[in-house]
């Protein structure tokens, strides 16, 4: 493997998100302000996970330098747009839990709420996709199949150091 630059900048980057986590805790706690010492948010984690993928496909599609910077910046849309829509999502699903748990819980409103999710649903495929083929658009045949063994394997990573974090607990 060669050495390049920017996964040196990257792993730098990925460990030193800790070190200021911990250090926004102890200001936190200075400042009066709640946080655990040491607390990392889940969006630190989340984006430390995207930036650890994407040093991941830099080697394992072998990205030339000129399509590096534009992977970049199409993989980490692609990232937003899957947070987003799973955000909303489950925005939608609690909103639904919370009518089925209330006493206003009628067959109109939980079929309103119910179509609403489905369409979201829909609506977040088609925007998964489209970030999907923008990413697609600068990679060859070979890259393409690549980078979606990668996803299934980088998803199939970030769910055991959840399943060993959870267990740590």
């Amino acid at each position: 493997m060669r050495f390049d630059l920017r996964v040196a900048i990257v792993t730098l980057a990925l460990a030193a998100v800790p070190a200021l986590a911990d250090a926004q805790g102890r200001a936190s706690a200075r400042s009066g302000q709640q946080g655990a010492r040491g607390h990392v948010s889940r969006a630190d984690i989340q984006d430390q996970f995207d930036a650890y993928a994407i040093v991941q496909a830099q080697d394992a599609l072998k990205l030339s330098d000129e399509q590096y910077p534009e992977f970049v910046r199409r993989a980490r849309a692609l990232h937003a747009t899957r947070r987003r829509t799973q955000s909303q999502r489950m925005r939608l699903i609690n909103q639904l839990g919370q009518l089925l748990r209330s006493n206003r819980a009628d067959e109109r409103r939980l079929e309103t709420a119910t179509r609403a999710l489905d369409d979201h649903e829909r609506a977040s495929f088609e925007s998964i996709q489209e970030a999907f083929a923008d990413v697609d658009a600068i990679l060859d045949v070979r890259q393409r199949a690549r980078f979606r063994v990668l996803e299934q394997q980088l998803e199939r990573k970030k769910l055991d150091m959840l399943m060993r974090a959870r267990q740590r607990r």
